[in-house]
């Protein structure tokens, strides 16, 4: 090899090793949180180790404490009790909201993106029909049709053929709805409505629906315990790497919008399957028939 090639070889590798040793400023995500949290902490280390980012826990209700924050980072306002804190944020300074629902998101300030707390009610319908097979009546509860409205985007499946809505504001009780309800409909899919899917009326829900072997698809992962059959749902794992799509889409282009997380997981109660005389199939196969049918 001839001096002059030995030569363009050695400049190349000099290009290459300058380029590996630029150095690169950093990004930093300081997740915002109103109270201490060890969830706050998993998710802030979760997305800082599949970023390979800085990433700080800021525990704060002081105003002033959140407005001296660098203006370069990154706010991640962690639950709906860190969304009041946006507004003392540096206009400069992008923010996202996580561990929030769609109804928090709609009534909070200024935020450049969002990712919802519960699963889409859609989401939801697929997963009452993989679990039932065939063409089975599926029940939607509500409070009225503007609630149902404001928490979900979901007219489109609502006008599914296999789809029946009861709304308690039309009944002169939330048991004479759910039971007309229930005696046209093969399972309950519960929406996310703190209010209606309440602690005080849970129960009630529960034992009206299974007296008539209707099992409910849970709003969330929390109605489980409770007595639900099946729900999809993100974890604190979802969470972080939903946040990481959000964030390498941000800095490199326009903000997502605010949206439900695409990332998720199905989860069975097997005891009440048993007691329904049900047999669950695969919870990881049937998460990834949902995702099919959702691309």
């Amino acid at each position: 090899m001839d001096a002059w090639c030995i030569g363009r070889k050695f400049s190349w590798m000099l290009v290459l090793l300058l380029g590996i040793t630029r150095p690169v400023e950093a990004l930093e995500l300081i997740f915002i949180s109103p109270q201490p949290s060890e969830s706050v902490d998993r998710l802030s280390q979760a997305t800082a180790g599949l970023m390979g980012a800085d990433s700080r826990v800021l525990v704060s209700e002081d105003p002033s404490a959140v407005g001296a924050l660098p203006t370069s980072a990154i706010a991640v306002l962690v639950g709906p009790s860190a969304l009041p804190l946006a507004d003392t944020l540096p206009d400069t300074m992008a923010r996202i909201a996580v561990l929030v629902s769609r109804a928090d998101v709609q009534a909070a300030p200024r935020l450049d993106s969002a990712i919802y707390l519960e699963p889409p009610l859609a989401r939801q319908l697929l997963l009452g029909r993989f679990l039932l097979g065939g063409d089975h009546p599926l029940g939607i509860l509500a409070q009225s049709q503007q609630s149902l409205q404001q928490l979900c985007d979901c007219q489109q499946a609502l006008d599914a053929n296999d789809v029946h809505t009861a709304y308690v504001d039309e009944y002169s009780s939330l048991n004479r709805a759910l039971v007309e309800l229930l005696q046209q409909t093969d399972a309950l899919v519960g929406v996310y409505d703190t209010e209606l899917y309440s602690a005080a009326n849970i129960k009630n829900i529960l034992i009206t629906a299974y007296r008539q072997s209707r099992p409910l698809i849970g709003p969330s992962s929390a109605y489980i315990r409770a007595g639900a059959l099946a729900t999809t749902y993100s974890d604190l794992q979802d969470v972080a790497q939903r946040l990481v799509d959000v964030i390498e889409t941000g800095t490199k282009s326009a903000w997502p919008k605010a949206d439900y997380n695409p990332h998720f997981k199905v989860r069975f109660n097997e005891q009440v399957a048993r007691s329904l005389n049900m047999v669950l199939p695969d919870s990881k196969d049937i998460a990834e028939r949902i995702r099919k049918r959702e691309r």
